[in-house]
C-alpha cells in the first residue's frame, strides 16, 4: 500500500486494506498546549503521531487514524497558545471517533493518549466505546505512572535524573522532540523548570495549574535533552503499548 495512515489514503484504498486485512485502526489523542519556552505546542499531538505509526507497525495489519489534537488542557491554560476540551465533550469525541471508524468494518481500536491530560479520559471513553460496540475490540494504555517511570529508567541509564527527566517540557519530551523534529526544538531557550518529586506534583497541579509550580511550563531540565536518547524513550512506550496489546488479545 501506498500508506498505512488513513487520512493519505483514498476510500477505495481504504476499503481494499479492510478487504485484505486491515482489521485494527491506531490513533493518538493529543494536545495543543504549552511545552515551556523552548517546545512547540504541538508536541504531545507529534509524540501521537509517532507512537501511532510505530505502535501500527509493529502490529501488523493495522492502518494509523488521524491524531486528535486537542485535548484536556485546563491546567495549562495560564500559558497563551493553549486550547483545551473539558473532560465531557472530550469523551464524546473520542467515542464518536471510535463508533464512525468501526461501522467500516474494523475489528479493533488501538488509542493511545500521548498528553498526561488525556490519559483519564482516554481510559473513559474507551470504556464507553467497548460497551457501546460490544462485539468489537477496544485497547487504550493509560497508565501515566507507568511511561514516566519506564521513561525515567531509561534516562537514569544515561546519568539523568527523575527530576531533570521530568514529565512536561522537561529532558524526557524534549529528548523525543529533538530526535523526531529538531528543527521545531529551540534549544538556546530550553531552561531547568520544576524540579521537585513529581508523584505529589502531578496532583497538584492537575488541580491548580501547571504554573503554580512552574512559572516557565517546565516540569524537568530541559538542558540536558539529547535527541539520541529520544529513540529509546518512544521505542520503550510503544514496547509498553504493545504489550498492552497482547495482554488484552489473550483475554478475548
Amino acid at each position: 500500500m501506498r500508506s498505512i495512515q488513513l487520512e493519505e489514503m483514498t476510500w477505495p484504498e481504504a476499503k481494499a486494506a479492510i478487504g485484505q486485512g486491515y482489521d485494527t485502526v491506531v490513533f493518538a489523542v493529543g494536545a495543543t498546549e504549552q511545552h515551556g519556552p523552548h517546545l512547540p505546542l504541538a508536541t504531545d499531538s507529534l509524540v501521537g503521531d509517532s507512537l501511532a505509526k510505530l505502535v501500527a507497525k509493529r502490529l501488523g495489519h493495522a492502518l494509523v487514524g488521524p491524531t486528535l489534537r486537542i485535548g484536556c488542557s485546563q491546567h495549562h491554560m495560564a500559558f497563551p497558545g493553549t486550547i483545551s476540551l473539558d473532560a465531557s465533550p472530550m469523551r464524546d469525541v473520542i467515542v464518536r471517533y471510535g463508533e464512525t471508524i468501526l461501522q467500516h468494518g474494523f475489528k479493533r481500536l488501538v488509542i493511545i493518549p500521548s498528553h498526561g491530560g488525556n490519559f483519564q479520559v482516554v481510559s473513559e471513553a474507551g470504556q464507553n466505546l467497548q460497551q457501546k460496540c460490544p462485539t468489537k475490540h477496544i485497547i487504550t494504555y493509560c497508565d501515566l505512572k507507568k511511561v514516566l517511570d519506564t521513561s525515567h529508567k531509561v534516562s537514569g541509564a544515561f546519568g539523568v535524573s527523575p527530576e531533570a527527566s521530568g514529565a512536561h517540557a522537561g529532558e524526557f519530551e524534549t529528548s523525543i522532540l529533538l530526535y523526531l523534529h529538531p528543527d521545531l526544538v529551540d534549544m538556546s531557550r530550553a531552561e531547568q523548570g520544576f524540579m521537585g518529586d513529581l508523584s505529589t506534583a502531578i496532583p497538584e497541579l492537575m488541580r491548580d495549574g501547571v504554573a503554580r509550580i512552574s512559572a516557565n511550563g517546565i516540569l524537568g531540565d530541559a538542558r540536558e535533552a539529547d535527541g539520541r536518547r529520544g529513540e529509546k524513550y518512544l521505542a520503550a512506550w510503544v514496547d509498553l503499548i504493545v504489550d498492552e496489546v497482547a495482554k488484552s488479545n489473550a483475554t478475548v
